[in-house]
């Protein structure tokens, strides 16, 4: 409970420090400073953190000075801060944010549950990109990952949006656990996510409902799977899921991804350009996507809403921005290397028209209405709407990462602007009578369109999407390698994404979960036989150890399945510092003078 507080206490620190900032930009009233402040504060604290931690190590002491220079500020802001009458908000919209409150409360506080056989994820996302993220985070929080080299690929660039896993890691400095320190900040951040797209919908002219019913529409949305399960056979293609989970919960780069994204926006419309030159350029660590998604739609906004001062915008942007991004990269091959024509996204086997029917449901032909009937919304808040529309027709012809399905990152901006068109048509078709056959009406298609999503949450609340992340001996082992070995050794491990070792060990591993790498626009391949030579103990087996700086080798159930290691074999040429049931962990550290491509970054950090 003390560990609970105090991470709760650096979130509310490092918040408030943004709504002190937000209070200074008269373009923004005291809600869309609270609700947009709050993640722009753990956003910008976390970046503070990255610098200094870079001089000092990512210390308790460091965090807790940091969060009370935080709350100083906010301090001296005081006077500014206020929030509106919560019956402003309208009955059902407050009925709407309650409930999302509620159930990612219940959600979050139960995403990790540690039991007698281990560490469970509670949904299959989390079990998937939760391992990842727990890695990152425990990289900087045991591992002292600064400045940031890739934990799983040594030797490449850390070309990731990590800004979230080093807030996280701040909590853990604080004496949280690393799952736990997730599940917190998500927590915060899915709610402040939801607050910030009710506020945006607000702002556009939406009244309370409308703006309610498209956070509904966001969260919960999904095509027609629910209608195969009702009727007893499944519904194939369905590649547009859940927005939640799958995009939302686990990659959580969104908690800052969204809301500074909205606030950019916010800012444009405004005419705040210098001021939304300077949020977006903290995209780069915050959230990749989102970066993305804004260098495609902001020459589009240009012209819709014409004027000399996007220049403001545009040099903010890159003078602040493109340092950040040439540092992230490091001159190396990254994701955006991918960028490839592709027709029709992934719709094949289907037809393209059927394939969104299917994936949208009846989101689909409302939206076509919406883009025609101009429902009451102000003539600026429809332009720049219409404006996200291009992002579908591009993410529909260009793929821009390794994995084509990650241009739902794109999409899902698009989706959130067309949520709010179709919220102002079932606002307008409201008024319409007869009421009592209109409203039913537009009740039973919103279920329609929420039901999948209503379903997926169902199927996680009873537990039927649980996974075994890491065993009881899995999290010792993690443990154990804490205790036993540098902060910056090297590592060979296996390949599975949840090994305990890069997972909350803190340590660095030669190679990691491929399929993570990959998506990254990282050739991993050669390094992948190497891993696969040292294993089976080949002639260059010494060689390779040398040549990375390999300390620590590990032996468990996924390298004797997948290698077929011979722990004999090991046993007569390494001594075995860590052994258990299931593992066995031999030292293999080289010689002082070797060197090599992963070893000059180790030798930097260790000196630090």
């Amino acid at each position: 409970m003390v560990a609970l507080l105090a991470g709760s206490a650096v979130l509310a620190c490092f918040g408030a420090c943004g709504v002190a900032l937000l209070r200074r930009v008269p373009a923004l009233d005291p809600n869309e400073a609270l609700v947009y402040g709050v993640p722009l504060g753990w956003a910008v604290a976390s970046l503070a953190l990255l610098v200094v931690a870079c001089a000092t190590g990512l210390h308790a002491w460091l965090v807790v000075l940091l969060g009370l220079a935080c709350a100083g500020v906010a301090w001296s802001a005081r006077g500014t801060l206020r929030w509106s009458r919560p019956h402003a908000l309208g009955g059902f919209a407050l009925v709407v944010l309650a409930a999302f409150a509620l159930r990612w409360l219940l959600f979050w506080g139960t995403a990790f549950p540690l039991e007698a056989d281990g560490l469970w994820a509670s949904q299959l996302s989390l079990w998937g990109d939760g391992a990842q993220h727990l890695g990152d985070i425990t990289s900087f929080a045991y591992g002292g990952n600064f400045p940031p080299h890739h934990p799983r690929f040594p030797g490449h660039a850390f070309n990731y949006h990590y800004l979230a896993a080093l807030t996280s890691a701040a909590l853990v400095k604080v004496g949280m656990t690393p799952w736990a320190a997730l599940a917190l900040h998500s927590f915060f951040g899915s709610v402040f996510i939801a607050l910030a797209v009710f506020v945006f919908g607000r702002r556009l002219g939406l009244g309370p409902g409308p703006a309610a019913t498209a956070l509904l529409l966001f969260v919960l949305g999904g095509g027609l799977g629910w209608w195969g399960r009702l009727a007893g056979h499944e519904v194939t293609n369905l590649r547009w899921l859940n927005m939640f989970f799958a995009l939302l919960a686990p990659q959580r780069g969104l908690i800052y991804g969204v809301p500074l994204g909205l606030l950019v926006l916010r800012l444009l419309a405004k005419r705040s350009f210098v001021a939304a030159g300077a949020v977006a350029a903290l995209l780069p660590y915050a959230h990749l996507g989102t970066f993305l998604t804004l260098a495609l739609l902001t020459p589009i906004l240009f012209l819709a809403f014409p004027s000399r001062r996007w220049l403001g915008f545009f040099g903010t942007w890159v003078l602040l921005g493109a340092p950040q991004i040439l540092l992230q990269q490091a001159g190396s091959a990254s994701a955006a290397s991918a960028i490839r024509w592709l027709p029709g996204w992934v719709a094949p086997p289907d037809p393209w028209i059927i394939f969104w029917l299917k994936n949208l449901g009846a989101f689909a032909p409302l939206l076509v209405l919406a883009l025609f009937v101009r429902s009451g919304l102000p003539d600026a808040s429809r332009r720049l709407l219409l404006a996200f529309q291009p992002l579908f027709l591009v993410a529909n012809l260009v793929v821009f990462q390794p994995w084509d399905w990650d241009n739902t990152k794109i999409l899902m901006w698009w989706y959130l602007a067309s949520c709010f068109l179709v919220a102002a048509l079932f606002a307008w078709m409201w008024k319409l009578g007869p009421a009592t056959l209109v409203r039913p009406a537009i009740a039973t298609v919103v279920l329609t369109m929420t039901m999948s999503g209503v379903l997926e949450n169902l199927d996680q609340a009873r537990g039927k999407q649980r996974h075994l992340l890491l065993t009881t001996e899995e999290i010792d082992v993690a443990r154990r390698v804490r205790a036993l070995t540098p902060r910056h050794a090297l590592f060979v491990v296996g390949l599975q994404h949840n090994h305990p070792v890069p997972v909350l060990s803190g340590r660095r591993v030669l190679m990691g979960y491929g399929g993570w790498l990959w998506s990254q626009g990282i050739d991993y391949k050669r390094r992948e036989a190497d891993v696969r030579s040292i294993y089976a103990l080949a002639p260059e087996a010494p060689v390779l150890i040398e040549r990375y700086g390999v300390a620590y080798v590990v032996i468990g159930p996924d390298e004797r399945k997948s290698f077929g290691v011979d722990p004999e074999a090991w046993r007569a040429r390494y001594p075995s510092i860590l052994k258990t049931d299931s593992y066995e962990i031999f030292s293999v550290a080289p010689s002082p003078g070797a060197t090599g491509a992963t070893r000059a970054p180790a030798s930097t950090a260790g000196s630090r």
